[in-house]
């Protein structure tokens, strides 16, 4: 007997459970009163789903041996999984009052607790099971995790200094290290930690892509044109190297993009989720709805998408938000905003993803939106739609290129920034929409402040070259060409906007590298949108980035009349600013050349009547420009959502769609 014993816990500890479940069968009889075997049964049955048998049998244990600590622990595990919280915290409980140094059961407390959204007390009992194994992994990742969701990040660090003490050559440690410290604006940190991570192994998940990111941001250029390299190497050998956002910054290859987003959905799948058989359509008259972000605050997102939510047909569709963000003010304009155009407004960051994708089904969403995509960081839910909320989903507006996941069935495009012979880089079907993809509103809030060039150090006798993209889109490929232009047009100068000194006194010294004087790069720190808007007619003429495009701010600068200059790419998020200018009736300022760009920025810099041409145009036309009609886009987006639930509904598979 004691042969068979050893027997199941061998094919226990494989995760052979129907093997070992055979052998308990055999010989559960002859063991009635056997405890330790009747523990070891239910576990078996508890791996296999069979909770309700579990519990029985553990029950069973504990008439057996009352004082047994393990049988109380796994009835703790147990009613944890079933979500019976309060009958988990009692055996948990018991068990570690049965056994005082159980830090299993320490740590079960503090996820029941974690469950409740009692954070101070799941922080206390996961200390405890620290206290009793500071090196086990899990609990480490467990405290990261919940320092990070109370927002503690000073707590983090002193705990990751605390374990790199103790794990002096482990990766992940200086990873998580960097992370916190890249959130806290504490750039040169960050990068040595990502380094230290990257020396103790190189191919330690996403660790490069983080370097290189963090590079970006501090203009730090040298040699790293090897590490565009490293990366594209190993994304082409199937290696977890970057995340497809900083990816998109530095390659313009919808196949590149289409790989790197398969191994990051790989990466970030959890086998813990079944598939959901959806019968909502059928259940009721109207469609719900659901967008779901990080972003609904001031936030580009938030821009653009405010006046469409608003403008959602009320008695066809109910419209839910889904906000998993909190980097908000309470006073956020477009927060506030938003909080009121939805139908219903859930406000879910304190809550799991299995939480979210449970609550979305059971509120039976019908057309679940992804505005985020692979952006956002942190606040990324990417998982709650590799898990299904609803049954149909869509990757919309946050990021520009493919999911990587066939989960996600439609992505809402134009033919612009996917064109026809580029589809098979996506797993989504294509909604292409009229004009542009981008939502956008004509009536905005705008400063009445009447700003002046020199409250900017703008000159007053000079051309205004302007940039107002985040500096990580800035690559040194870029720079050279506006190095050139800036030598082309001697009486000119570059405007853009940063308030990060490194950033800053790196870039000048490129142009100061290309015998251009640095007094002719000028910074600004970023301002409210609404004093924004009004500032940006200033400028001249918006230099557009490549590979990674010009979006909200190229919008926004259409918007306020001036000109965005910009070079067509190959791939979505190079395509975006053409895709807003062929809207515009501007395609004269879409280049497909690094020289045509060149000649073309030297051309409107040097010809006053061309460039007056340009912005008497798109002053003429904004009443009349698709890019700003929401009402047009909203219909669109509804029509949309009518043909792919009618497809649901009538069983047929998502097909591409043309309005």
């Amino acid at each position: 007997m004691k042969d068979k014993i050893n027997k199941i816990l061998e094919l226990v500890k494989h995760n052979k459970f129907n093997d070992a479940k055979s052998i308990c069968d055999s010989i559960k009889n002859n063991l009635e009163q056997n405890f330790e075997f009747i523990n070891i049964h239910g576990y078996v049955l508890f791996r296999l789903g069979n909770y309700e048998e579990a519990i029985k049998l553990w029950k069973k244990v504990i008439n057996i041996k009352p004082d047994y600590a393990f049988a109380f622990n796994n009835l703790g595990n147990v009613y944890s999984k079933l979500n019976n919280l309060d009958e988990s915290l009692k055996y948990f409980t018991e068990a570690l009052n049965l056994k005082p140094n159980y830090f299993e059961a320490s740590y079960g407390i503090s996820n029941v607790y974690l469950k409740k959204n009692n954070h101070h007390d799941a922080l206390f009992f996961l200390n405890k099971s620290l206290k009793l194994k500071p090196n086990i992994p899990i609990l480490i990742k467990s405290k990261l995790e919940l320092l990070r969701l109370m927002d503690k990040k000073k707590e983090a660090l002193s705990f990751l200094d605390e374990m790199i003490n103790y794990n002096p050559n482990d990766a992940y440690l200086y990873n998580e290290k960097a992370l916190i410290l890249s959130q806290l604006n504490k750039q040169v940190e960050s990068i040595n930690s990502y380094k230290s991570a990257y020396l103790i192994d190189p191919d330690y998940p996403y660790v490069l892509g983080n370097i290189v990111f963090e590079k970006l941001k501090n203009c730090e250029w040298d040699n790293i044109e090897n590490n565009f390299d490293d990366i594209y190497k190993k994304i082409k050998k199937g290696k977890e190297v970057s995340d497809p956002l900083l990816v998109s910054y530095i390659f313009d290859s919808p196949l590149i993009q289409n790989e790197t987003a398969k191994i990051w959905v790989n990466f970030k799948k959890d086998e813990k989720y079944n598939e959901y058989q959806f019968s909502n359509l059928e259940n009721h008259k109207k469609l719900n709805i659901g967008y779901f972000s990080a972003d609904f605050r001031n936030h580009p997102v938030g821009h653009l998408i405010s006046r469409s939510i608003e403008l959602h047909d009320k008695s066809r569709y109910n419209v839910h938000g889904f906000y998993f963000g909190k980097r908000h003010k309470e006073n956020d304009p477009y927060y506030l905003r938003l909080k009121k155009a939805f139908f219903k407004f859930h406000e879910v960051a304190d809550k799991s993803s299995e939480e979210i994708v449970n609550l979305s089904r059971e509120l039976k969403i019908d057309i679940a939106i992804d505005l985020m995509g692979h952006t956002g960081g942190f606040e990324n839910r990417i998982e709650i739609f590799m898990n299904k909320c609803a049954p149909i989903q869509i990757n919309f507006l946050g990021y520009p290129g493919t999911s990587g996941t066939n989960k996600i069935e439609y992505i809402l495009a134009d033919k612009t920034v996917i064109q026809e012979y580029e589809k098979k880089f996506y797993t989504e079907k294509i909604i292409y929409l009229p004009n542009s993809y981008q939502p956008s509103e004509k009536n905005r809030f705008i400063s009445n402040k009447k700003f002046e060039k020199k409250q900017f150090n703008l000159p007053e006798d000079k051309f205004i070259f302007c940039c107002f993209n985040s500096n990580q889109k800035i690559l040194k490929t870029t720079c050279n060409l506006w190095a050139e232009i800036l030598k082309k047009v001697p009486k000119s100068v570059l405007w853009l906007l940063s308030k990060n000194n490194k950033f800053i006194t790196n870039f000048k010294k490129e142009f100061e590298k290309n015998n251009i004087e640095s007094d002719r790069i000028i910074f600004s720190h970023p301002i409210s949108v609404e004093e924004h808007l009004a500032r940006i007619k200033l400028a001249d003429l918006f230099l557009d980035t490549f590979p990674y495009n010009a979006h909200t701010t190229c919008n926004d600068s259409i918007w306020a009349g001036v000109p965005v200059l910009t070079k067509m790419g190959k791939s979505f998020h190079s395509r975006v600013a053409s895709s807003l200018l062929k809207t515009s009736s501007l395609e004269e300022l879409i280049t497909h050349s690094d020289k045509e760009y060149i000649d073309k920025a030297i051309k409107i810099a040097s010809d006053a009547k061309y460039l007056k041409h340009l912005k008497e145009k798109l002053k003429i036309s904004k009443d009349k420009n698709p890019l700003f009609d929401s009402e047009l886009f909203t219909k669109n987006l509804e029509r949309a959502y009518e043909i792919i639930s009618n497809r649901y509904l009538n069983k047929e598979n998502p097909e591409d769609i043309y309005l």
